[in-house]
């Protein structure tokens, strides 16, 4: 986690970017994909302003708190944060419960393609290097993209909840994602 601390009309003490650092630390453990945290601290006559603007894993979520004591600003927009990760990571298990469906296995097979051999005979079968079993959760495809973003994987498999049919969704080289559906023919 990246943080960056702006201070406006405030001197920024390292006893108070420290204070700053360690609140942070702790919304780090009710959602471990926070990527940047930008701080802004401003005083304006008897205000003291605490801003804060959070990127996680393809959401924002931006707080902010105002009070005569800049150290319980800083407490009350950690505390507001932090009731707002709560709330997403509730709704991300909500609609990873609510989906309906059944949940398939799919198989994952990394094959040797033997392509140091000049010729390969008509009846050639790859080699399996590694293969994996994969659960494909009853999930929407919004909460699939969701997934996607969070995880680690570049590809995700899933039923999709409307169709009960097996989809994926997964990132292609460019950044983009993609979701592929089967179609009637």
């Amino acid at each position: 986690m990246q943080v960056s601390i702006t201070g406006r009309h405030v001197e920024l003490t390292e006893p108070l970017k420290a204070y700053v650092d360690d609140k942070l630390q702790h919304l780090k453990h009710s959602f471990d994909h926070v990527v940047d945290v930008h701080v802004v601290l401003s005083v304006e006559k008897f205000r003291q302003r605490c801003e804060v603007s959070m990127q996680a894993s393809g959401i924002n979520i931006h707080g902010s708190h105002e009070t005569e004591d800049m150290y319980a600003s800083i407490d009350g927009v950690v505390d507001k944060l932090n009731r707002q990760l709560k709330r997403y990571r509730a709704k991300l298990r909500r609609h990873r419960g609510d989906a309906a469906g059944r949940e398939i296995k799919v198989s994952h097979k990394v094959l040797d393609m033997a392509v140091d051999k000049d010729e390969l005979t008509e009846d050639h079968q790859p080699e399996t290097l590694r293969h994996e079993q994969i659960d494909a959760k009853p999930m929407s495809v919004d909460e699939a993209v969701m997934q996607l973003e969070l995880g680690s994987r570049d590809l995700i498999f899933f039923t999709n909840g409307q169709t009960e049919q097996l989809n994926a969704v997964y990132r292609r080289p460019d950044g983009a994602l993609s979701w592929i559906e089967p179609e009637v023919a």
